[in-house]
């Protein structure tokens, strides 16, 4: 589902909930590429970073700052801009620097590595929000055995270098895999070190387009889920956890976040989608208007049928994090469990009924 850039706090997350109220979408993503210049096995996203065909059906600029103006006039406070990886575009700055004059809230996702002096500087201009920066390993050859690309872990540093020398706002993060999860401990080591904050989330998903990827095999178990969930304080999923917790007054309806409420996704070639994980339900905001666009998503989201009845009778939900989304990925429906939160949600009740 959506993830809140991680500086958001409770104030923001109290913020939202009253717009999800309202149903005002004031957190958008702009999925500007799919491409990447990495080659993460565990990527939900990632197409190659010359993949012209992919890269011919990428909205233009001029574009993009259409939608941002009818989303932040339709009440869009939050901007996530995101990919693949957004710095391969070499229009970036063309989207950029007309949405730092729009008053919104602006939040880069980026592996780094493309980050020059000459980035640096442009976007010190105009610092965003937040910068965040995902870290692999702590050592060039793990990062490089998740990214499969030589060279990557020095580029990486290098960026992260740059930006804390231009004191832009950035935060580092880490998806846990089984191929770096012994390197945790150096990572959060190497984010202190720079003055940055960090986080991590063990949260991997299938590729949204349905192409194979190795992602099972990179998981954690289930029961290490857990364990590094109560040992680490620097979970990117404490927010999911919380919402989680909040739900249960609605633990009969599918979708229990702001996805369809407060906030929505626009893909690469520009169809409107309840979250990054679920390409549904494709609304055409530059042919039917964002308003009429937004209210499609959430026509979507009410429409949702309820999850399984075994989801609704499991003795373990209110530890689960299974969503449509999930759902959807991993059975083809929007209400199915699945196999690998069912083992997650078993492994937390027996960590919370033992622990209180």
């Amino acid at each position: 589902m959506n993830t809140l850039p991680n500086e958001y706090g409770p104030l923001v997350r109290e913020l939202l909930k009253r717009a999800a109220a309202r149903r005002q979408p004031a957190y958008g993503t702009f999925e500007l590429t799919s491409r990447c210049n990495l080659s993460c096995s565990m990527c939900y996203v990632n197409r190659p970073a010359g993949d012209t065909s992919i890269k011919n059906k990428e909205l233009s600029s001029d574009s993009w700052i259409l939608l941002a103006r009818e989303a932040a006039d339709s009440g869009m406070v939050f901007l996530l801009l995101t990919g693949g990886e957004v710095f391969l575009r070499s229009d970036f700055f063309q989207i950029y620097e007309p949405l730092t004059r729009m008053g919104l809230i602006l939040t880069i996702f980026t592996n780094g590595t493309l980050i020059s002096d000459a980035i640096a500087d442009r976007l010190s201009q105009s610092p965003p929000n937040r910068v965040e920066i995902s870290l692999y390993g702590a050592s060039a050859s793990t990062y490089e055995a998740v990214t499969g690309v030589r060279g990557s872990y020095k580029r990486c540093c290098k960026g992260i270098e740059a930006l804390i020398k231009r004191q832009i706002p950035l935060g580092l993060k880490t998806i846990i895999t089984t191929r770096n999860v012994n390197e945790l401990s150096a990572m959060k080591e190497m984010a202190k070190a720079w003055g940055v904050s960090f986080i991590s989330s063990w949260l991997l998903s299938k590729r949204s387009d349905g192409q194979p990827s190795d992602v099972e095999n990179l998981r954690l178990a289930a029961a290490d889920c857990v364990t590094i969930q109560v040992s680490e304080k620097t979970l990117a999923n404490s927010w999911e956890e919380a919402a989680l917790l909040e739900s249960s007054d609605n633990k009969d309806k599918n979708f229990y976040c702001l996805a369809g409420k407060a906030a929505f996704v626009i893909s690469p070639s520009g169809k409107m989608n309840v979250c990054l994980d679920l390409p549904l339900p494709a609304a055409q905001p530059l042919e039917v208007g964002f308003e009429a666009a937004w209210n499609e998503v959430q026509r979507f989201t009410d429409a949702a049928p309820p999850p399984s009845t075994a989801c609704i009778a499991c003795d373990s939900r209110i530890y689960c994090g299974r969503c449509p989304a999930w759902s959807y990925l991993e059975t083809g429906t929007l209400t199915e469990p699945v196999p690998y939160w069912c083992e997650i949600a078993h492994q937390r009740k027996i960590y919370y009924s033992n622990n209180g």
